[in-house]
């Protein structure tokens, strides 16, 4: 063997246990019906989240675990250190207790609203005094919590996407966020909601946008993983791939 063949092989060795030494399991908490950005297909991960995720641990080195679970368990998992969370608005009080990664992907958060009120909401001033329903901890970034502390929304937590368009269907609450994917998937597995579904329309007006990140509590201190996370993200932002991956549809 040659002296610049030994180097190599001692090269790709090296870089190799250098690999080995970073990568990690690492246990991510999300919720088990935000498709299509996250959501449980035959009792496995599915969505934009769990490709991309797959796809950047081929990268980073790291295995991520996804465990769905209701949206405020998840949540509380994390906070009480048992793993990350994905899918995760970047809130200022979040902030004081969790690391972010780089934004995973923009979300425009879609409303729905029964079809004869959808002509009510035009402008931002239309929703001011309207009940919402949206997931149990459920938090969003830009100005949408700080209106809900000023009284301006009101919210009506629930436990899952069937809960709340059923709450909209019988004029619980005035607007429920989610969008038409989520409907389809509520119209699957409950007929009341599939035979009313079409007594539904959704917003056009973008009342909420929110940036979706993965986050780890500080108590963990994961900073190392969030960098190894965070250049390989964005790296892959720079391809027509994570395009691809972002703008997934349900399947029919």
């Amino acid at each position: 063997m040659s002296r610049f063949v030994r180097l190599c092989s001692l090269f790709f060795i090296a870089a190799f246990v250098a690999v080995g030494a970073h990568s990690e399991e690492l246990i991510i908490y999300s919720a088990e019906a935000f498709p299509p950005q996250i959501y449980l297909a035959d009792g496995k991960p599915a969505g934009i989240v769990a490709v991309l995720l797959q796809r950047l641990s081929q990268d980073t080195g790291d295995t991520y675990k996804l465990i769905l679970l209701p949206w405020k368990r998840a949540i509380s998992e994390a906070t009480e250190g048992h793993g990350g969370i994905v899918n995760f608005s970047r809130t200022e009080k979040r902030k004081l207790e969790f690391d972010f990664s780089e934004p995973l992907f923009k979300n425009a958060v879609e409303l729905t609203v029964l079809k004869q009120r959808a002509a009510e909401f035009r402008s931002a001033r239309d929703f001011q005094g309207k009940i919402f329903g949206l997931p149990q901890g459920a938090s969003f970034s830009g100005g949408f919590d700080q209106a809900v502390e000023d009284k301006i929304y009101t919210i009506d937590p629930d436990a899952s996407p069937v809960i709340r368009v059923k709450k909209l269907l019988i004029g619980r609450i005035d607007v429920a966020i989610l969008g038409q994917s989520y409907i389809a998937h509520a119209a699957k597995s409950d007929p009341f909601i599939q035979e009313n579904q079409n007594q539904l329309a959704i917003v056009t007006y973008p009342l909420i946008t929110d940036w979706e990140y993965l986050a780890f509590p500080k108590s963990m201190h994961m900073q190392p993983a969030l960098r190894r996370f965070n250049k390989a993200l964005l790296a892959l932002k720079k391809t027509k791939e994570y395009q691809a991956i972002v703008t997934v549809k349900m399947p029919n």
